[in-house]
């Protein structure tokens, strides 16, 4: 048995943008199937070298939607403007290694992870891919996170929307890269 973190996200239209707020409650649950698809990201630790180093397990996003979803590069180009404009969002390299659920044509180079910490102390994370003109999302962290939006996807436009147009929501947002 453990413990599920279920985020519910209410919409409603502001200058045709999503505005959210979430509430998040926590459920015991002892038989959901485990995501079996995953990317693992491994992040360099503090010292150089293997001893420390750390990875996370992103849930597929087609496990999770059935699909791909494929962003304008405006979300890339957004989230680099709130690095420079805002204290809490930050950048540094830190991706060691990505092994994807199964072969894909990219390089180490063309993924980044998105990570917040919002005001309430909940992480979430985000497995993207940099192509020329656009942005794929490849993963979900933590589980608990992708079976909200496997539940309802709209909680994964509200969350793109809050990295990208939100900075006061957030403690910290990270962009880390290979």
């Amino acid at each position: 048995m453990g413990i599920l973190k279920l985020t519910y996200f209410w919409y409603y239209m502001k200058n045709d943008a999503f505005i959210y707020a979430s509430k998040i409650y926590y459920l015991q649950y002892s038989s959901l199937p485990k995501m079996e698809r995953k990317w693992v990201v491994l992040f360099e630790g503090e010292k150089p070298g293997p001893a420390d180093d750390f990875s996370l397990d992103f849930v597929d996003i087609i496990e999770v939607l059935g699909e791909i979803p494929v962003y304008k590069r405006m979300v890339f180009d957004r989230l680099v403007r709130n690095i420079k404009m805002h204290e809490n969002y930050k950048h540094f390299e830190n991706i060691k290694d990505i092994t994807p659920p199964e072969k894909v044509p990219f390089s180490l180079q063309s993924y980044f992870i998105l990570l917040g910490i919002d005001d309430e102390g909940l992480k979430y994370g985000l497995l993207m891919i940099l192509l020329e003109d656009r942005v794929v999302l490849g993963g979900i962290w933590p589980e608990a996170l992708a079976e909200a939006i496997k539940s309802d996807p709209k909680i994964l436009d509200g969350l793109i929307y809050a990295f990208m147009e939100r900075p006061s929501n957030w403690k910290e947002v990270i962009i880390v890269y290979a």
